[in-house]
């Protein structure tokens, strides 16, 4: 079977936290009642997906707390229905059924009304958020594909917009507080799915791949795979965008085992060190000042089960790329530059050239 790399929108390696359940089946059971077996009041700066990976572990369930929340408000005056799934205001309550509950509803063995769409099989949906700690607003703009000229999506804090976009090349651009901007091109595909957001004043973005659907006649493994493979940074040519006058750091945990990692930045605006989980299907670019860091991999456990851990320092250069990957599974991280070999590092912080 051939693998190929889907591009993902802009940057920072991460990709692959692919399998999401079946969204209905194909027969479905007749409409039935679900318990709340908690309430969830909103806080700030709270999204459906989120409060979703928070009990269930998976953003895309947040269809079980639009369907159950709509279920229990007819007769209980403390839910309040949710109209579009963007849009939840602070202290508002959800019902949050049972994991059990859940899973069934996603599996379409539970049904409590029409499950919503989360994505059409022929387009691509993003998710993309504004996660602004100081009440920043942020611009995403997107280009190519069904959209010739440049179509401006602005996010307020807090706040997150649904885009379909239907299968092609395109470009996305953060535009963070002060101007500073960054992105990547990317190919839309059916039937998937990206996480996207931004956090203005750290002048940092994420991405997660998810599949939006089972994929027929493709396994999940080799799905996931095929989204691990190294960027290419081989040449000058990257489908990644630096600010102007700053560097990019595009870092990524290349799990294939579903093994968190986290990266310690220490220098520049980090000061004396800032951790930035990275999950196993997550991209991450960074925006720095130009001036020296240092970078430091760690993970809960390598291929001994051992917790392990790789730093180096580096110097960050105005309109330079820097990509950094971590396989947790094999104890290996790397580094490199467009044009470069890759370094490796190594458990004692020797640095090994890879071709």
């Amino acid at each position: 079977m051939s693998k190929k790399s889907t591009k993902l929108i802009f940057i920072v390696l991460t990709l692959a936290l692919l399998g999401s359940a079946a969204l209905a089946a194909w027969a479905a059971p007749p409409a039935q009642a679900v318990a709340c077996v908690e309430d969830y009041t909103v806080q700030a700066n709270d999204w459906l997906s989120t409060v979703a990976q928070k009990y269930y572990g998976d953003v895309l369930a947040y269809t079980v707390i639009v369907n159950a929340t709509n279920a229990a408000a007819p007769t209980d005056n403390r839910y309040t229905p949710i109209t579009d799934p963007s849009v939840i205001e602070v202290s508002q309550v959800l019902c949050i059924p049972s994991a059990e509950d859940a899973e069934a509803m996603l599996n379409g063995e539970l049904v409590l009304q029409k499950p919503e769409s989360v994505v059409p099989e022929d387009k691509m949906l993003i998710i993309a958020g504004n996660r602004s700690l100081t009440n920043a607003n942020s611009v995403l703009l997107i280009s190519g594909g069904q959209f010739p000229e440049a179509q401006q999506f602005e996010i307020a804090p807090g706040k997150e917009v649904r885009i379909e976009l239907e299968a092609g090349d395109y470009e996305a651009t953060w535009i963070a507080v002060g101007g500073t901007d960054f992105g990547r091109k990317f190919t839309a595909k059916a039937g998937m799915v990206v996480i996207a957001w931004l956090i203005p004043e750290e002048n940092l973005a994420s991405t997660e791949l998810r599949a939006g659907r089972p994929l027929p006649g493709v396994d999940e493994e080799d799905i996931a795979h095929s989204q691990l493979q190294t960027p290419s940074v081989t040449t000058p040519e990257t489908p990644y965008s630096t600010p102007p006058g700053q560097a990019l750091l595009v870092v990524g945990n290349r799990s294939y085992a579903e093994i968190p990692s986290t990266l310690t930045l220490s220098g520049g605006r980090f000061g004396e060190g800032k951790d930035i989980q990275i999950n196993p299907a997550q991209e991450v670019l960074i925006a720095l000042e130009p001036g020296e860091y240092r970078a430091t991999w760690s993970a809960p456990r390598g291929k001994d089960g051992q917790p392990i851990s790789r730093s180096r320092t580096f110097t960050a250069r105005a309109n330079k790329i820097g990509v950094v990957w971590f396989v947790p599974e094999a104890s290996r991280a790397f580094l490199q530059a467009p044009g470069e070999p890759g370094v490796e590092l190594t458990e004692e912080g020797v640095e090994n050239e890879q071709n």
